[in-house]
Parts: structure tokens; C-alpha cells; sequence
């Protein structure tokens, strides 16, 4: 029952209930407010984006109500199978999953993931994860390690958060009363976490128009209303699938662009890449003392201000290289971004570094490696996959989203490339000397 709102530049009203309400008002969902949405690209490129992950998580608890309310709530198949109080509950879980997905970030988002610590050292309760692998630690199992903290202080019973931490994190198994429920329609975990982590889930719903707007740009503009009210939940070859009629087929393209074309301007913009190599120098060389905590409390107490004030510090020393040039906002020059697709790019980034290194300039090099969806042109899992229903003369036949898009299968390519940098200082000295280049 709703009985909260607030007032959101995205959604216009974002409803939600005393539960809920207990669970945004706790400090380790409070501390979201002083965590950077897009790191270093306010700071760096596009000054009024001023938004923070506490907003994008409410509008992704907002979007994932959305979602379910449309797909699993108004439709006649749950209605037959799950009770009124089933419904309720599975909404209650996909809500708070929106709500506490982003709930693990360091500071600066993503810029500080390169100094977590061995997955292994965080104290979690490995009796509900699938498998345990000798990786990083990167923020979703950190939001798994603040969920469990938050069951244990009360606010949740303990299957509750592990079926949270299931739509969540990929290696952590449903609660048993979960897998009970789900047996009798078989599919039903698979669509309720692509809701929140999925080819067309509340978490990107929500950042591509909120980091559109708050960036002044177009780039991550669609249609969301009609794109929820295109999608649905159908039986096919005994599993439940998610649903796109065909005249939403054009909504969920303008989605896939939207997202391209902000991984493009945006996300990876040359100058934020750089600003984030030196935050990770600086972390890296003890220009600044950071060490990622595996205690939660400890790590909930990390925000982007104790960050900045230590470079604030460390930027009082010229010696401190990266800090001060963070601090006094001078980018890094970079000459060229090298695409992994092209046979010349790979011989012509070593030809560049052995050259720098030569002419003893001083260079980094930032590598990306996404990719629009993963759907492909092959086989694809069928609890993954996003089907078309299309009319037939004698009924629906589903088509999978790559037969049917030509979008895209233009556009579904791994977008791997790296940026090549020359240190600010020796940039002029590179533009004397790049004709020596061959």
C-alpha cells in the first residue's frame, strides 16, 4: 500500500510504502546520496550532472514496480496460479531488488572496483551463493554483503534478503520457499530477475533517462511508457518468456539506441576515462590512503567527499602527480582511440607505445570492452532471451528478438577499443615528434 510519494524529475511521482520506507531511510541506502551516479563526469565534462545513486535507485524501484505490475500482475496466467498474497510478495521482492541493486557502489561508482579487495576476504554467508570463485570483488557482492547486514539487523527475514540477493546477483541461489514457489511455472525466477538485471531492465530504464537529463544531452531518450505496456510474460515450449508485441518492436529499438549511443558520448567519454586512470594511480601509487573495507559498516561509512578531501590533501604536493592533476583538472591528451575490430589497430597501439617509450613521453592506455545485448546470431538461452509475438493467420508465433530486429544485428557488436593517452605535459612534445611515427 502506498503510502509515501516524492516528487522526481523522471517519473514525476514515485509512490512507496512504510516497509519500503524503513529500508531508503537506513544508512547504508542513505549513503547512495553521497555516491557520484557518473563518477568523474560531472567534475570533468558535463557540469550538471549533479545526480547521485540514491535517485537511481528509487526511479529503479519505481520502473521494477512498474514492470511487474504489467507483466506479472495484471496478467491471467498468475492470476490462475499464484494467490493474492504470492503476487504481493514476489512484488515486495522485485521492488526492494530495483531499490537495493546499486547498493554495494564504492565511491566514484565504478572508479574505485579496481582496488576492491579478493572476493574470498568479504564475510559473507556462502551458504546461498552457487559457486565460489577466487575473483576481485566488484560492487554487486558488496551489495549482497549490505543485504545480508540489513537481515541480520532485522529489517528483512533472512529468505527475503537471499531472494533479493538472487534477482541481484547471478551466483546466489533463491530461498527454498522461492524455488518452491517457482516450480509451478517453470521460468519465473529467470523473468523476475531480468526486471532488474536484464536486456531490458528497471536499472537501465531508469539510467538512461536520468543520466540523459541530467547531462543536457538526447542521446538516452525513448519511449518508456510504451516500451512497459509492449512487454508481457507467455508460455513457450513449457517455460515462461518475455513478450514484445510488434508494435513495440520500434520502442525496444529506440531503447537499444538510446543505450548505444550514451555508451558512446557519454559513459565512455575520453575525458572521464582519463580523470578515472588517475583516481586509480593515485590509489595505486599511496598517493592517497585508501583501503577498500570488508567490514560493512566500515564500508558503508566510504562516500566520493572522504575521497576528494584525501586528494584534496595528497594535491598539496606537486610530487603527488595524479592527485594534483585530478584536483587542478588538467585531462590527458589522447591521440588515438584503437578499435579491437580493426587488424591494423592491435600493430599500430604497440608501434605507439614502443615509441612513446622511445622518445621517453610519458602515456596510459584506457581498454573497454561492452557489448549492446547479449543476444547474438546463434543459439541464445531461452531464460534470457526476448521473443516477438508475431501474428500469425492462425495464432502468435514467437520470434526471437536477434531474427527479428535488423537493428539489431547491426548494431549487437561487442564495442571493444582503447584509448591511447600522452600525459598532458608531454603533448606538445608529441605533436613535435609525431611525424617520426611509421
Amino acid at each position: 500500500m502506498a503510502e509515501y510519494e516524492l516528487r522526481d524529475p523522471i517519473h514525476q511521482r514515485i509512490t512507496f510504502s512504510a516497509f519500503e520506507r524503513s529500508i531508503i531511510d537506513h544508512p547504508f541506502l542513505q549513503r547512495l546520496r553521497f555516491i557520484s551516479q557518473l563518477g568523474f563526469i560531472q567534475s570533468s565534462v558535463y557540469p550538471g550532472a549533479v545526480h547521485d545513486r540514491f535517485a537511481h535507485a528509487i526511479g529503479a524501484m519505481h520502473v521494477a514496480g512498474r514492470l511487474f505490475q504489467h507483466m506479472i500482475g495484471c496478467s491471467g496466467y498468475f492470476r490462475e496460479r499464484l494467490t493474492p498474497q504470492e503476487r504481493e510478495a514476489l512484488a515486495s521482492r522485485v521492488r526492494l531488488a530495483g531499490l537495493l541493486h546499486d547498493l554495494g557502489h564504492g565511491p566514484f561508482s565504478h572508479a574505485s572496483e579496481s582496488v576492491f579487495p579478493p572476493l574470498a576476504t568479504l564475510p559473507l554467508d556462502w551458504s546461498w551463493w552457487k559457486t565460489r570463485t577466487d575473483r576481485q570483488a566488484i560492487h554487486e557482492d558488496y551489495s549482497v554483503l549490505l543485504i545480508q547486514t540489513l537481515a541480520r539487523e532485522g529489517l528483512f527475514d533472512e529468505m527475503f534478503a537471499q531472494d533479493l540477493c538472487a534477482l541481484i546477483h547471478t551466483d546466489v541461489r533463491p530461498s527454498p520457499s522461492f524455488v518452491s514457489l517457482a516450480e509451478t511455472s517453470p521460468g519465473l525466477k529467470p523473468v523476475l530477475k531480468g526486471m532488474i538485471s536484464g536486456e531490458v531492465d528497471a536499472d537501465r530504464m531508469d539510467y538512461l533517462l536520468r543520466d540523459s537529463y541530467y547531462c543536457g544531452v538526447a542521446y538516452g531518450q525513448y519511449d518508456l511508457d510504451w516500451l512497459i505496456s509492449a512487454l508481457s510474460v507467455a508460455e513457450h515450449d513449457g517455460r515462461l518468456i518475455v513478450a514484445l508485441s510488434e508494435n513495440g518492436v520500434r520502442a525496444y529499438e529506440d531503447f537499444l539506441l538510446a543505450r548505444y549511443h550514451m555508451i558512446d558520448q557519454v559513459y565512455y567519454h575520453k575525458t572521464k576515462a582519463g580523470f578515472a586512470h588517475y583516481l586509480e594511480e593515485a590509489i595505486r601509487q599511496n598517493e592517497i590512503d585508501l583501503t577498500i573495507p570488508t567490514d560493512p559498516y566500515a564500508y558503508a561509512q566510504l562516500r566520493d567527499g572522504a575521497v576528494i578531501e584525501r586528494l584534496f590533501e595528497a594535491a598539496r604536493d606537486p610530487a603527488n602527480y595524479w592527485a594534483s592533476h585530478l584536483i587542478r583538472r588538467v585531462p590527458a591528451k589522447r591521440i588515438l582511440r584503437l578499435h579491437a575490430d580493426h587488424p591494423d589497430d592491435a600493430q599500430t597501439l604497440e608501434r605507439l607505445k614502443a615509441f612513446c617509450d622511445e622518445q621517453r613521453l610519458g602515456w596510459f592506455v584506457h581498454a573497454v570492452s561492452n557489448q549492446l545485448t547479449n543476444f547474438d546470431q546463434g543459439e541464445s538461452e531461452r531464460a534470457t532471451m526476448l521473443y516477438v509475438c508475431k501474428q500469425r493467420v492462425h495464432g502468435v508465433e514467437y520470434v526471437p528478438i536477434f531474427q527479428y530486429s535488423d537493428l539489431l544485428q547491426t548494431y549487437n557488436k561487442k564495442l571493444r577499443f582503447t584509448d591511447f593517452f600522452v600525459l598532458r605535459e608531454d603533448a606538445h612534445r608529441f605533436e613535435t615528434v609525431k611525424h617520426l611515427f611509421s
